[in-house]
């Protein structure tokens, strides 16, 4: 019996999501990052590059599914659990009245972002580099099946990310995760889950996740480009079309630079969003003067709100937060880690995006 077969056998009867049913940007979100780890000779990478180990625990094993993890141990009680990582993001405030309709101010917006400047850089791979934080959760199961008794904890973890992109579709992604904030849980503990965030990542992405080079400036044909992304081709009337479409254009966002006529038609394509809102002026996490809009998606078995922070002369994506507004009941559910709804769950702060000439370079 190989390693992977094993693992999976010991997750059978414990894995809190048998037998529940993934939403559709769920599944899209875990099919793209798998396709984006499949280079052209992946034995050549281990599959679990490394599993924590916390003291006191006999056994370990790990699993990731978007931003959760689950640890087993066997026999001896619950592993050891880190209380937090670092503190909560802090809202960023906006100055103004009650959200209003968004639609026309993206339009009006999108007008300015078309006669301002290409994306700075020389060279043919994007370079993308942003920072911010992403909620972990943490459950540890003590028994077969698992219970309220069972450990809950929650982190919200710092980064900073760099990624590149060629025009084939190589790419390489750091991901650095910062030092904890909140230490209310063991110092060692943190650390040790701090290291297993960070990574350094070199792959070959499918061909259907690799966006052109030169992409639509029509809104409508971005929007179709965009819900074809990675080979789902999601119809967009569809009840899925929104979901789908608000990841792939946050893919864009984290993955490519974008010219002017191109962040015209990405705001177009935001504007088309029913009850998209303009929420006023605002400043991000470094203090660069913005304009905030939001969205609600519901996304099936939870509802998220988006909310975009765009440069009022460029019409640059500055800031974007993704907040959990309502979710179902069960096992997985933030409600069981202790949290009260509403929790933004991650934000991420553009700092630069453009082109270079090699994958590694930085501007």
């Amino acid at each position: 019996m190989d390693d992977v077969t094993a693992l999976r056998a010991l997750l059978n009867d414990s894995d809190p999501r048998a037998g529940a049913t993934a939403s559709f940007p769920d599944r899209q979100r875990a099919r793209t990052k798998a396709i984006a780890m499949l280079d052209a000779a992946p034995a050549r990478r281990p599959l679990w590059r490394r599993i924590p180990v916390l003291a006191g625990a006999a056994t370990l094993v790990a699993a990731t599914t978007a931003a959760a993890l689950v640890v087993g141990a066997a026999g001896g009680g619950p592993a050891g659990i880190p209380a937090a990582y670092a503190a909560p993001p802090d809202p960023i405030e906006v100055t103004g009245g009650a959200p209003e309709p968004g639609a026309e101010r993206l339009l009006g917006l999108a007008d300015t972002a078309a006669e301002g400047d290409d994306a700075p850089g020389d060279g043919d791979v994007a370079h993308v580099s942003s920072t911010g934080q992403e909620l972990l959760t943490v459950t540890s199961f003590a028994g077969e099946e698992p219970s309220e008794d069972d450990l809950h904890s929650v982190g919200f973890i710092p980064y900073d990310w760099q990624y590149w992109q060629g025009p084939g579709g190589d790419m390489r992604e750091i991901s650095t995760a910062g030092e904890a904030e909140d230490t209310r849980g063991d110092v060692e503990e943190h650390r040790e889950f701090l290291d297993d965030r960070s990574d350094d990542f070199e792959s070959t992405m499918d061909e259907s996740l690799v966006l052109p080079r030169d992409l639509p400036t029509d809104a409508d044909i971005l929007t179709q480009t965009l819900l074809e992304w990675g080979n789902d081709d999601v119809p967009a009337d569809s009840p899925e079309a929104d979901g789908a479409l608000v990841n792939a254009l946050n893919h864009l966002y984290e993955n490519r630079p974008l010219d002017a006529d191109e962040r015209a038609a990405a705001l177009r394509v935001l504007s088309g969003f029913d009850g998209v809102e303009y929420a006023g002026s605002t400043q991000d996490p470094l203090a660069r003067d913005g304009e905030l809009f939001q969205i609600r998606i519901d996304e099936g078995s939870q509802t998220n709100e988006y909310r975009y922070v765009f440069d009022p002369e460029s019409g640059a994506l500055l800031y974007r937060d993704v907040t959990l507004l309502e979710e179902e009941p069960g096992e997985s559910s933030l409600a069981q880690h202790g949290l009260e709804l509403p929790v933004t769950i991650s934000y991420r702060t553009f700092v630069w995006s453009g082109w270079v000439n090699g994958i590694g370079d930085r501007p």
